[in-house]
């Protein structure tokens, strides 16, 4: 049962990237998500066979069936990235030997898909505009500051508990959680950070409240200097500059940082990381 359980949900998480990243393309041009697919190229509409997830990329060796044209690597990227998400997700509780496949664990497991769907958009809409839309924001910290009050994740696993009153801290966290970063917005008038991670940083609040919320946000830092050293060396073996957009060096190049914010706040989530283990 709980075999089926995980590779469902990853199954699901294939289907649900490929939609999300067509949601993050056509995120605020006007474009309609309804109408069937077609071939960005040729414009020929695609049959049901060219969109299975994953399989059909694959087998179609990245190519369309009727022009050659390449198609998008992102494409495979943003299924597999969903699947692995929506995978780690379900079986969260393998990691904390707490995997109970009862009701609170299922509706805990689908509303963290919905979080995690969300935030998916955000991601790929950051690494391909480098800007993180107000309204998905606030929607995730809607989203967000609704759990506080249905969920529970500060003993335990993220699962469903029933309506409760959230703790003091952890309504707090929505405002403390993002305020360093405000203030260093606000102190370097926008030179040091923009504005859009900090509101990001809301929903992590009310998510995982105050200490695992900071938790969330110092393992992203971590990610980001990992992702910059890896960069770097690699830089140095290929001899060929990597997303620097003009500037001389990695440390000047505009990296959207809302990816590791949802990398970290992933982990803190599957994992229960807590590093300051207090409330």
């Amino acid at each position: 049962m709980s075999i089926f359980f995980i590779a469902m949900s990853i199954i699901l998480g294939f289907i649900m990237g490929s939609f999300l990243n067509v949601i993050s393309l056509r995120y605020g041009t006007g474009k309609s998500l309804g109408g069937r697919s077609m071939c960005m190229s040729c414009g020929k509409t695609l049959s049901w066979y060219e969109l299975i997830p994953v399989v059909s990329w694959l087998i179609q060796r990245g190519r369309c069936r009727s022009c050659s044209s390449k198609i998008p690597f992102e494409l495979l990227g943003s299924e597999l990235l969903a699947g692995i998400f929506f995978g780690l997700i379900a079986m969260r509780g393998l990691f904390t030997h707490s995997f109970v496949l009862n009701e609170s664990y299922f509706v805990g497991t689908g509303y963290l898909f919905f979080i995690f769907s969300l935030l998916l958009i955000i991601f790929f809409y950051d690494i391909r505009h480098k800007i993180i839309p107000d309204k998905l924001s606030f929607i995730f910290a809607l989203g967000s500051f609704i759990s506080m009050f249905f969920f529970s994740i500060d003993n335990t696993i993220f699962f469903y508990q029933g309506f409760h009153l959230p703790s003091f801290w952890h309504v707090l966290a929505g405002i403390f959680v993002p305020l360093p970063f405000v203030l260093i917005w606000a102190f370097s008038k926008g030179k040091l950070m923009g504005l859009g991670d900090p509101k990001l940083m809301v929903g992590i609040g009310f998510l995982l409240g105050l200490s695992k919320g900071f938790t969330a946000i110092i393992i992203s830092f971590w990610i980001g200097a990992i992702f910059v050293f890896a960069l770097m060396v690699v830089e140095k073996i290929l001899h060929k500059k990597l997303l620097r957009n003009g500037q001389k060096s990695i440390m000047k190049a505009e990296i959207p940082f809302a990816p590791f914010l949802i990398l970290g706040t992933l982990i803190t989530v599957i994992f229960n990381y807590n590093i300051f283990f207090i409330q």
